[in-house]
C-alpha cells in the first residue's frame, strides 16, 4: 500500500510565536502546509498538548514574468505579510537530545488543529507561488552559465525569497532543488498487517 502527503509543503523561514502556560516563546519555522509546520530552534518544548501559535506568512507575487528591473524595484512593503494565527499540536519530534547544545536544534512537526478558512487559504496560497517561484528560481539557476542576465536574475529573486546571500552558485541550487523536491508529493510504502 503507498501513502501520498495530504499537503504539498514549501520552506517556510519565518519567526514564530506560541504559547504555553501563560509564557510566549519563539521557534523559527522549517516549511509549512496547510496540514501543519515543522518548527526548528525551539527554545522550550510545549508541556500542553495544545498551543496557540503566531506567524508572519510573505505574500510573494509571481516571478516568472518579472524582468531584472522589475525584480530588482521589488519591495516586501507592496507585498505585505499577512499574521497567522491558530492552535497546534505536536505530532513528532525529531533529534531529542539531553545536551544543552543541542536543544535548539530540535524539529518538531505540528499539525493545525484549530485554522480559520482564511489563514488556510492564505498558507494553500504562500505553497503555490511558492512552487511556482522555486521552478522558476531553477531555471534561471540552471541558465545562468549561458545566460549573465540569467545569473543576476537568479541572485536577486533568491535573496527575495530570503536564501541567504553569497551563496556558490552550485550551493544555491543544491538548496533550492531540495526545497523543490520538498514541494512535490511523495509516496511511501507501508507495510500492512
Amino acid at each position: 500500500m503507498s501513502y501520498e502527503r495530504k499537503h504539498l509543503r514549501a520552506p517556510f523561514r519565518e519567526p514564530i510565536l506560541f504559547e504555553d502556560e501563560g509564557h510566549v516563546y519563539k521557534a523559527l519555522g522549517a516549511n509549512i502546509s496547510e496540514g501543519g509546520i515543522q518548527i526548528h530552534q525551539m527554545p522550550h518544548f510545549p508541556k500542553s498538548e495544545i498551543v496557540s501559535v503566531m506567524f508572519p506568512l510573505p505574500q510573494f507575487p509571481r516571478f516568472m514574468n518579472y524582468s531584472l528591473e522589475r525584480l530588482k524595484s521589488f519591495s516586501q512593503e507592496i507585498f505585505p505579510d499577512k499574521v497567522v494565527n491558530g492552535k497546534i499540536k505536536s505530532v513528532r519530534r525529531m533529534g531529542e537530545t539531553s545536551s544543552v547544545d543541542e536543544v535548539f536544534r530540535v524539529r518538531i512537526g505540528v499539525q493545525f488543529i484549530e485554522l480559520d478558512p482564511f489563514a488556510q487559504k492564505l498558507i494553500a496560497d504562500y505553497v503555490d507561488t511558492f512552487a511556482s517561484n522555486v521552478i522558476h528560481l531553477l531555471r534561471l539557476i540552471e541558465d545562468a552559465n549561458a545566460f549573465k542576465l540569467s545569473l543576476e536574475s537568479a541572485r536577486v529573486l533568491a535573496k527575495i525569497l530570503r536564501y541567504p546571500d553569497k551563496l556558490k552558485l552550485a550551493e544555491l541550487h543544491r538548496r533550492v532543488a531540495h526545497d523543490y523536491v520538498s514541494l512535490q508529493w511523495l509516496k511511501k510504502n507501508v507495510s500492512t498487517h
